[in-house]
């Protein structure tokens, strides 16, 4: 199915955000990891059309050609999540986040829970850095991840200890980075966690990667510890922080069967 370039625009936030949407269905919105843009979900989006859903991958401001002011908080994410599926969706949506996306998926459903039928994290975290954060070598490697100055095989060796399971390729994720997302990243750090860790109060299906260098599995398993019911919680193994590129068939096999489960 093809993918459709669109933008969602407030004016009076001064906001205009670039989706690639594909298929037809409900609503599956999908909120990419640091730095990252929509994208990183042309699998997954390929997939979720092809079993009867509409994929509405988002780029956050500063990210692809969407734009708005940069001075951000976790509120004004999950408002512009908010106003991608109630301009573009018909109804509430499910959100999947990964990575980074998944705090955003998390901040929408606490701050705009009309808007949320159901959460899907992937390599869920970010609620806890100050009891996990990442070690300091995998800090200092996620820096060189995205400098394109550098040499390849420099960036490979960080992709692969930042964002890769161990033997996998890291190449695909030499391109597509974006500077302009530094802002979205920011509204993370200055969050009260207290006000969007829960993510709402819906159903939530968090899948963690096994060598998670930034995330590792126990924050996914304390995560569904502390909800509950209200969660399903998956492992998947051979994959690290990145997962879209390295799993993406068990990765979408996990999402596809959560959102047939969903009323």
């Amino acid at each position: 199915m093809a993918t459709t370039a669109s933008f969602i625009e407030d004016p009076a936030r001064g906001v205009r955000l670039e989706v690639l949407t594909e298929g037809a269905g409900d609503d599956v919105v999908l909120l990419p990891s640091s730095h990252r843009g929509a994208a990183d979900f042309v699998m997954l989006s390929a997939a979720l059309a092809g079993a009867g859903y509409r994929a509405i991958a988002v780029n956050p401001r500063g990210v692809g050609a969407s734009t708005g002011p940069l001075d951000l908080s976790m509120s004004d994410i999950a408002d512009d999540v908010a106003m991608v599926i109630e301009q573009q969706g018909h109804g509430p949506a499910h959100v999947v986040g990964h990575a980074l996306g998944n705090t955003f998926a998390r901040a929408t459903a606490s701050y705009r829970p009309e808007v949320v039928r159901s959460l899907c994290l992937l390599a869920c975290g970010g609620h806890n850095l100050a009891q996990a954060a990442p070690p300091p070598l995998v800090m200092e490697h996620f820096a060189r991840c995205s400098d394109t100055s550098l040499p390849d095989a420099e960036r490979l060796e960080s992709l692969g200890i930042v964002f890769f399971a161990p033997g996998n390729d890291a190449s695909s994720w030499l391109d597509g980075w974006w500077h302009g997302g530094d802002a979205v990243s920011a509204a993370l750090r200055s969050s009260d966690p207290e006000e969007w860790w829960r993510g709402g109060a819906g159903p939530m299906l968090i899948v963690q990667p096994l060598h998670d260098a930034m995330a590792p599995p126990s924050t996914g398993r304390e995560l569904k510890a502390s909800l509950g019911d209200r969660v399903r919680y998956v492992e998947l193994a051979d994959c690290g922080h990145a997962m879209l590129p390295e799993q993406p068939d068990l990765i979408a096999q996990q999402v596809l069967t959560w959102l047939a489960d969903q009323p």
